[in-house]
């Protein structure tokens, strides 16, 4: 992974603290090449020597004198599809795949279509991708293998809504939904009840063994959940979903007319259910999760100890309002620092969540680093640390950057121009804030991955030059 700004993020503070921004970073690279699509499925799968069985974790599949199918969809596939194109060389294989547009040209794909869509909200081109998807996946046979591979942005990128559910009224409801402050969870509970296709209703046209392989980007590694669960049971309902949108005032709000008919309908029994867990249909599928925020957190204290570093891995499953998360960790931070005089790193990940009220730019990390700063900068004597906030696919909401980065630097330079961090926030307008603070926010890109989020803070900061 790089941070095309990296010079400039570590160059912003005193010697004394470039160490700290340096090995934070380091730590935040090191976590996401860890989770690197390409890598974790090459090291999981492989085909015998007689070519007749495929091998992911001791359980093994017949594959002699099977065609092999692939599709995917989300921000990972491309780089799961490219292992997969190596593995499966010499086999009668072909598939399609769907990833976010702007990726296709970094890839090396020979056999597979590579189909671009948008993310994170649906369009006609992602409607046009499902159903030439939906057309390959007619002529699959009882017999055959198909091997899907889904990751974070699936939801958005495969996209066939309900009749008379049209792309306008879908983009409408996902970005109602997104700045409702919903979890992701609840979010893909409606997804599921608007689509043809998620919910495990992908399973009943595909009649072929199933092999799920997946990225996770939902807490707790829920498989109903990630990508809106084409593959897998939920128990979530149409009454459910009236529900959710009920307690965040979105039901008699400006949702389309055509989703509250469809969800009206279903609850009437006029539209079928999301596949349960007593499905049939279910035992011809088997999934493996390779990579997860687990795997990334677990990179980061087992390279933390190598360097002799005391870590701390406080959960790998934060959620919750953004700025309220950022305030309970700077209160623990502080409660950490009394306590040591020593470096120690503190480690979490998760998916923080975000209402939007304004129309600024700004996303779930930065309000996290921003709510944390804000806290410290209402101190007398705050802690000296290096604390970083990012997104592990390099986008964080709609701004251009993946997080943000601040130390004891950065709370000197805020309070020397007078920056006012809840000023920003009430506009969402957080981006903003830290790019006239600068030396703040990390510019990489579209990483290829995407396990949700990650935060570091280094506490004893400044000494740690002296020890690393």
């Amino acid at each position: 992974m790089r941070i095309q700004n990296y010079e400039e993020i570590i160059n912003f503070s005193s010697s004394d603290l470039q160490k700290a921004r340096e090995i934070v970073l380091n730590f935040f690279r090191s976590a996401v090449d860890a989770v690197d699509p390409y890598r974790i499925v090459y090291d999981n799968l492989s085909i015998n020597s007689e070519k007749e069985e495929l091998v992911i974790k001791n359980q093994h599949f017949n594959i002699d004198q099977k065609k092999i199918w692939v599709i995917g969809a989300g921000k990972a596939v491309g780089r799961m599809a490219e292992a997969l194109e190596k593995i499966l060389t010499g086999l009668d294989y072909r598939g399609i795949i769907c990833v976010p547009k702007g990726i296709i040209h970094d890839l090396k794909l020979k056999n597979f279509q590579c189909l671009e869509s948008t993310h994170p909200f649906p369009s006609e081109t992602n409607v046009s991708n499902t159903k030439a998807t939906l057309k390959m996946i007619k002529n699959i046979k009882p017999k055959d293998l198909v091997i899907a591979l889904i990751s974070g942005g699936g939801s958005a990128i495969w996209t066939a809504p309900v009749f008379p559910i049209t792309i306008d009224n879908l983009i409408a409801l996902n970005k109602q939904l997104i700045n409702s402050g919903m979890n992701i969870h609840k979010i893909n509970v409606v997804r599921k009840h608007v689509s043809t296709i998620k919910g495990g209703k992908l399973v009943k046209q595909i009649p072929g063994e199933i092999l799920v392989l997946i990225l996770s980007d939902v807490i707790g590694d829920k498989l109903e959940s990630i990508a809106s669960g084409y593959f897998h049971p939920d128990p979530s309902t149409f009454q459910d979903t009236k529900l959710l949108l009920e307690q965040h005032h979105l039901w008699n709000g400006e949702i389309p007319a055509s989703v509250k008919l469809v969800i009206e309908q279903g609850i009437d029994g006029k539209i079928p259910e999301t596949l349960k867990n007593d499905n049939h249909a279910f035992k011809r599928v088997q999934t493996h999760i390779l990579g997860s925020n687990k795997l990334a957190c677990e990179d980061i204290m087992s390279t933390a100890r190598g360097l002799g570093l005391n870590a701390i891995l406080l959960t790998d499953k934060l959620e919750g309002d953004a700025r309220w998360l950022g305030r309970l960790l700077a209160r623990i931070y502080c409660g950490l620092a009394e306590g040591t005089k020593e470096p120690l790193l503190v480690v979490s990940g998760g998916e923080p969540t975000v209402k939007v009220h304004g129309k600024g730019i700004g996303g779930r990390n930065q309000e996290v680093v921003g709510a944390v700063l804000n806290e410290f900068l209402s101190l007398s004597s705050p802690p000296d640390i290096t604390f970083l906030s990012a997104g592990t696919d390099g986008v964080d909401g709609n701004s251009p950057y993946a997080g943000a980065l601040i130390d004891d630097e950065t709370i000197v330079v805020a309070r020397k121009k007078k920056l006012n961090v809840s000023k920003f926030q009430k506009e969402n307008n957080i981006s903003n804030f830290f790019e006239e603070l600068g030396g703040s926010v990390l510019l990489s890109g579209p990483t290829g991955t995407n396990v949700m989020d990650l935060q570091i803070a280094m506490l004893n900061a400044s000494i740690l030059h002296k020890q690393v």
